[in-house]
């Protein structure tokens, strides 16, 4: 994964093909967890298959052990029954509250401001992260890199970070310290022999790692960086 960097039709970056699909199947599950809010979804542009939980095959040439760590991840339930979970969320998955946060505090009038508004913030989400698919799966950069054209660099900063998001909700992080915890776990060397969940949150938090340098690495660029190191 190389940073973000400025070209004449905006901002590109390098990726390897692993890699796009990782991101873009992360992106799908977000979307899908969107749509299964809807009262009434059903996307024929998403196929079921089209899950961030299928395996991939890691021996693809150019790969570090590091690169099929990360990759490793995919093997693992996104939400694990095992798995952090929020409390005081009336959404049926916890995560669709952070994504869809309600408009005040007070229950009734949370109720009547979604009812005006979820549906278009929903779709608004979904289409952003529908659009950031495309380009990950059809990059149409210079030499085939990721294109984030010039005006859309806030649709393509929200659809990151709803999928960071999703991935720190299923951490467990809600403060510096569980980032930093989550940090230092995404750091170690594998041990020689971990749990199944441990092996879903080591792989987890790669993955976590990985869309945080890569959201911070198009904030740089914009605000005139040549990306984090």
């Amino acid at each position: 994964m190389r940073a973000f960097r400025r070209v004449s039709e905006g901002f590109a970056c390098g990726l390897d093909d692993w890699e796009r699909e990782l991101l873009a199947r992360l992106a799908l599950e977000v979307r899908a967890l969107l749509q299964a809010d809807a009262p009434a979804h059903g996307d024929a542009d998403v196929p079921a298959a089209a899950s961030p939980l299928a395996r991939i095959d890691p021996g693809r040439p150019g790969e570090s052990d590091r690169d099929r760590e990360v990759l490793a991840a995919l093997d693992f339930e996104v939400d694990p029954p095992a798995n952090h979970v929020h409390t005081g969320r009336s959404t049926t998955d916890p995560v669709v509250g952070i994504l869809l946060p309600d408009a005040s505090e007070d229950p009734v009038t949370a109720m009547e401001v979604s009812g005006l508004t979820r549906a278009r913030l929903r779709e608004d989400k979904s289409d952003r992260l529908a659009r950031l698919v495309a380009e990950l799966r059809a990059p149409s950069g210079p030499e085939g890199t990721i294109l984030v054209v010039l005006g859309q660099e806030a649709d393509w900063l929200g659809a990151i970070n709803d999928v960071r998001l999703v991935l720190a909700q299923r951490l467990g992080i809600e403060s510096a310290q569980d980032a930093g915890r989550v940090h230092d776990v995404s750091s170690q060397e594998a041990p020689e022999s971990e749990t199944p969940h441990e092996q879903w949150y080591r792989g987890t938090a790669l993955v976590y790692g990985m869309v945080t340098w890569w959201q911070e690495s198009l904030v740089s660029v914009l605000f005139g960086g040549t990306g984090p190191a």
